[in-house]
């Protein structure tokens, strides 16, 4: 008996790359207004048929572009310390934004989400919240060993890690220099005098 075969042609991967990178190109240039499945077709070198098959409306394509900007594996990192976990977080990050561009979709997405409520919810759902939720874990394991004060609230530390990031990136227009020591500066910050006695978690 010959192997059972699912009708269709498979899926390339060289086209769900092609549109996806297509995708984020038109949200930098242009933000979700510029994202139609049509121009999207075009500048991808495919065909309408095969971006419809995969995604129907711009609402899904900006879904699963965006989301190709998770850093893969955060959720994984373990360097034994909390602030070892976050610079390497931070060290991704900015590992991905040559090819990914997200800090200059950035600033795009926070002015055009600020009338657009729809936006709003996709940027928070896909970016935001699941960057607060790898920070939190980070500051709760920094908590639990004794790197960062138990007096710190895990909300406003979420806030010092991510926050000036967020505003140097905006007021200097996407320029990457200007965050790359942030990091370790921000994690210190809210260690205090913990600063140096950092112990590798068991």
């Amino acid at each position: 008996m010959s192997d059972p075969r699912r009708p269709g042609r498979p899926r390339s991967s060289e086209a769900d790359a092609a549109i996806l990178r297509t995708t984020l190109e038109l949200l930098v240039d242009e933000g979700l207004q510029g994202v139609a499945v049509e121009r999207v077709a075009a500048r991808a070198g495919v065909a309408k048929t095969t971006v419809y098959r995969r995604f129907a409306s711009r609402q899904e394509l900006a879904v699963a572009a965006l989301g190709t900007l998770l850093p893969r594996g955060a959720g994984e990192i373990d360097t034994g310390s909390a602030r070892g976990d976050y610079l390497e977080l931070a060290r991704r990050r900015l590992a991905m934004a040559p090819s990914s561009k997200w800090n200059l979709l950035m600033p795009r997405l926070v002015v055009e989400s600020a009338s657009d409520p729809e936006l709003y919810a996709l940027v928070r759902r896909i970016l935001v919240d699941p960057t607060r939720a790898l920070l939190a874990a980070i500051v709760r394991r920094g908590l639990e060993s004794g790197e960062l004060p138990n007096t710190l609230d895990v909300d406003l530390g979420v806030d010092v890690l991510l926050g000036p990031l967020v505003y140097r990136i905006l007021i200097d227009r996407g320029e990457l220099d200007a965050i790359v020591p942030l990091p370790e500066r921000l994690f210190d910050l809210i260690a205090g005098d913990r600063v140096g006695s950092r112990p590798a978690r068991r």
